[in-house]
C-alpha cells in the first residue's frame, strides 16, 4: 500500500508541474505577444519601408548637394540643367497622374523631387558663379550657317542665292554619292545642335535656363506647371475626352521620360570642360544609379502593356549614367595624378631624354 501511494503522489506532482508549465508557457507567450505587438506596428511592414524609401530618397541624395554648395559658398562643378530637367519631368509625371493614375508611392516621389529641386536651384542660383552667366558664355554656329558649309562641301552651286541663274553646275553634282554624304552630314548637324544645347558652355537660344536675372527661372517654373495642370485638368476632367485624354497621357508620359533621359547630358559636359568633379556629390551618381536599375526593373517587370520606347528612354539615361561613372573615377582617381606627372620636371626631362635617344636611334638605322 506504501508503494502504491508513492507512485500515486509522483503522478500527482508531475501533473501539477506539467499544468504549471502549461501555464507559465501560455502567460509568456501572451506576454511576447504583447511585446511584439507594441515594438512592432502592424503598419510597419518592409513595403512600408520600401515605399518610404523610395520616396524620400531625393531628399538624401541632393540634399547633400545643398549642404556642399552652401558650405563651399560656389555653385562650380554642379550643372543648374540638372534642377531645369529634374522639375520639368517630375512636373510632367504629376499631371500624368491626373489622366492615368500611377502607384501613389510614383507620386509621393516626384513631389518631393519638385520640393528639393526648388530649394536646390534657390542654393545654387545665390552661389552661381560668373562662368555660369549668359554674356561669359560662347556663342555657337546658328543651323543656316552649318546647313550652309555642309551644302557648300558637296554642290558648287547656293541654292539660296536667288539672283544665281545657272544650274548646269549644281545639276551635274547631283550623285547618289554627294546625296548620301550630304545627307549624312545634316544628321550629324543635327546631333551636333542637339548637344550643344546641352552643353552649358554654349549660349542657347533666347538664353533658356541662362539668364541673367534669377527671377526669370521662377516665372518660367510658374507659367510651365500652370499651363500643364491647366492642360491636364481641362482635356481629363471638364470634357473628359476619353480617347483623347489618353493619347495626352502617353505623350506627357513619354516627354517626361524622355527629358529625364536627358539628365546626365549637362553634367557630363560639365566634367569634360573642368576636367575636374568638384561639386558633385557621389551620391547623386549612386542614386541616378539605382533608380535606373529600379525604373528598368519595374519597366521590365512590374508594369503591364508598356510601351517599348520608355524601356529605350530608361537604358539610354542608363548608358550616359553609366558614362558619367566612368568620367567620376578617370577624373577623380586617374587625372590628377597624370597631371602631376606631367608638371614634374624630372618627368619632363626624363621623357625628354626618351625622346631624343628614340631619335638618335632611329637616325643611326637611317644612315646604316
Amino acid at each position: 500500500m506504501e508503494v502504491v501511494k508513492r507512485v500515486a503522489d509522483v503522478v500527482v506532482n508531475a501533473a501539477a508541474d506539467a499544468a504549471a508549465n502549461a501555464d507559465s508557457g501560455g502567460a509568456s507567450e501572451g506576454y511576447f505577444s504583447k511585446i511584439d505587438q507594441f515594438y512592432i506596428p502592424e503598419w510597419l511592414t518592409m513595403q512600408f519601408v520600401a515605399n518610404n524609401l523610395i520616396s524620400f530618397t531625393p531628399l538624401f541624395s541632393y540634399g547633400t548637394t545643398v549642404l556642399a554648395i552652401h558650405k563651399s559658398q560656389t555653385a562650380l562643378g554642379f550643372s543648374l540643367d540638372i534642377c531645369a530637367t529634374m522639375l520639368i519631368a517630375s512636373i510632367m509625371r504629376v499631371s500624368y497622374y491626373l489622366i492615368t493614375p500611377y502607384e501613389i508611392t510614383l507620386l509621393r516621389q516626384s513631389i518631393v523631387m519638385i520640393l528639393i529641386q526648388l530649394i536646390l536651384l534657390k542654393v545654387a542660383l545665390n552661389y552661381r558663379p560668373e562662368d555660369y552667366k549668359y554674356d561669359t558664355l560662347e556663342p555657337v554656329e546658328t543651323l543656316y550657317e552649318l546647313l550652309q558649309d555642309v551644302w557648300e562641301h558637296y554642290f558648287p552651286s547656293n541654292p539660296f542665292d536667288i539672283y544665281n541663274t545657272d544650274w548646269k553646275p549644281l545639276i551635274r553634282s547631283l550623285s547618289w554619292r554627294n546625296l548620301l554624304g550630304f545627307a549624312y552630314k545634316v544628321v550629324l548637324v543635327l546631333v551636333y545642335k542637339f548637344l550643344k544645347f546641352f552643353d552649358p558652355s554654349f549660349k542657347r537660344f533666347k538664353a533658356f535656363w541662362q539668364w541673367n536675372d534669377d527671377m526669370m527661372y521662377w516665372k518660367f517654373l510658374a507659367v510651365f506647371g500652370c499651363l500643364q495642370f491647366f492642360l491636364t485638368l481641362i482635356v481629363s476632367k471638364v470634357f473628359n475626352w476619353e480617347s483623347f485624354s489618353q493619347w495626352i497621357g502617353s505623350l506627357i508620359g513619354s516627354m517626361g521620360l524622355f527629358i529625364e533621359s536627358l539628365l546626365p547630358l549637362p553634367q557630363i559636359s560639365i566634367f569634360y570642360k573642368l576636367k575636374s568633379v568638384q561639386g558633385f556629390k557621389l551620391i547623386i551618381l549612386v542614386s541616378w544609379l539605382c533608380g535606373d536599375i529600379l525604373k528598368i526593373s519595374y519597366l521590365v517587370f512590374g508594369a503591364n502593356n508598356i510601351s517599348v520606347i520608355f524601356l529605350c528612354f530608361g537604358l539610354f539615361q542608363m548608358s550616359l549614367d553609366i558614362y558619367i561613372a566612368c568620367q567620376y573615377i578617370y577624373y577623380k582617381y586617374y587625372f590628377p595624378s597624370m597631371r602631376h606627372d606631367e608638371e614634374n620636371p624630372e618627368v619632363l626631362n626624363s621623357k625628354e631624354e626618351v625622346e631624343l635617344r628614340d631619335l638618335s636611334t632611329l637616325q643611326k638605322e637611317m644612315i646604316v
